[in-house]
């Protein structure tokens, strides 16, 4: 077997997965760990629970933040995601349970192409964005245009790969199924798969150290998740260290000579 083959099918996966998870795992610790002494929820926010679960249902599900801030980047942002969240589900479907598809019907199966060329509609027009907009490109990073430009390249050859039918779904299933079982066997012998699949290597090893993983950090934000209710409770602040104070009677005795040697303006007499 050739051994960059071997590498690509049977080390890098076991190595972006866990890179994958314990990253995450060590981004949220570090993330809860942070002190919160007071409350910082963004008003206007809701003073119950059930408020919070409703404000973050809603920014969760319909992106609500995103459409009173800017609706054209609300179209391409809320494009993106719902096609990304079905591009994931499909690829789970297609490698793990590909008879599920006779169950809800193989229309279906065909329309997971559709989502993808919007997936990579809503990419492009992301990165068009941060190239043609001044303010957007004076606040963006190599990273931010690296990341739109890995999910571009593993977008698109997934549906160059689907329109044309060049990978084996079976062969794939069948090789994914061996890393679960930590028995792998030979990947497909396909450029264009072995191609999209190292790339999607990198964006695993990539997402827990960059703002890909802005999803966990939205879900612990203190600005979203806690209740405003601030006039009903008061927060003592756990750092304050005590503050020894005197009262105006004694500043006076202890300053007493200096207070009357000074005149008005504060010259001294």
């Amino acid at each position: 077997m050739d051994p960059l083959i071997f590498i690509i099918g049977y080390i890098t996966p076991y190595i972006a997965f866990f890179t994958l998870i314990l990253g995450l795992i060590y981004r949220v610790a570090r993330w809860l760990s942070i002190p919160v002494p007071f409350r910082l929820p963004v008003a206007p926010a809701p003073i119950t629970y059930t408020g919070v679960l409703k404000r973050m249902s809603l920014d969760f599900f319909a992106f609500r933040s995103l459409l009173k801030g800017n609706k054209k980047l609300w179209i391409g942002g809320y494009v993106f995601h719902v096609a990304l969240a079905i591009t994931l589900i499909s690829h789970i479907i297609n490698v793990y349970f590909h008879e599920l598809w006779a169950v809800v019907g193989y229309g279906w199966y065909e329309a997971v192409l559709y989502s993808g060329i919007f997936f990579l509609a809503a990419l492009s027009f992301l990165l068009i964005r941060r190239i043609v907009l001044p303010n957007v490109r004076y606040i963006s990073k190599l990273s931010d245009y690296v990341i739109l430009i890995l999910l571009i390249t593993i977008v698109f050859l997934g549906v160059y790969m689907r329109s044309f039918g060049l990978v084996d779904v079976a062969s794939v299933s069948e090789y994914m199924y061996s890393l679960l079982r930590f028995n792998p066997i030979p990947p497909p012998d396909n450029i264009w798969f072995l191609t999209h699949y190292v790339l999607a290597q990198i964006l695993f090893i990539y997402i827990p150290f960059s703002k890909v993983s802005h999803l966990i950090g939205w879900i612990l934000s203190t600005t979203r998740n806690m209740r405003n209710i601030t006039r009903w409770r008061r927060h003592v602040n756990p750092w304050d260290y005590p503050v020894e104070v005197i009262t105006w009677d004694e500043y006076y005795r202890k300053f007493k000579d200096e207070l009357e040697t000074i005149g008005p303006g504060g010259e001294r007499r």
